[in-house]
């Protein structure tokens, strides 16, 4: 037998407002992965989670924004990215 549960939510403002900014930053980074993803098969080559999760690390400290978020949350960005593309 399966059991379920449901949880509600129900952040404070301050909350939903950095969830909300969380939610801009992985949009950016996986529309950035996806178009540089785009631009290397344009040229023949490939590109994975591995060297795109090194280049976010570097990434970090031209662009502190990046550094709102968890890198846990980023990363696995980035891995829902390399697996949406596998299919």
């Amino acid at each position: 037998m399966l059991t379920g549960y449901r949880f509600r939510l129900e952040p404070t403002a301050e909350q939903k407002s950095y969830l909300e900014e969380i939610g801009a930053i992985c949009r950016a980074v996986w529309n950035t992965g996806l178009e540089q993803r785009c631009e290397y098969r344009k040229r023949g080559a490939w590109m994975n989670y591995t060297p795109q999760s090194r280049e976010l690390a570097e990434a970090k400290v031209d662009h502190p924004w990046l550094g709102v978020a968890p890198a846990e949350v980023l990363q696995q960005t980035l891995r829902d990215l390399d697996s949406a593309c596998r299919l």
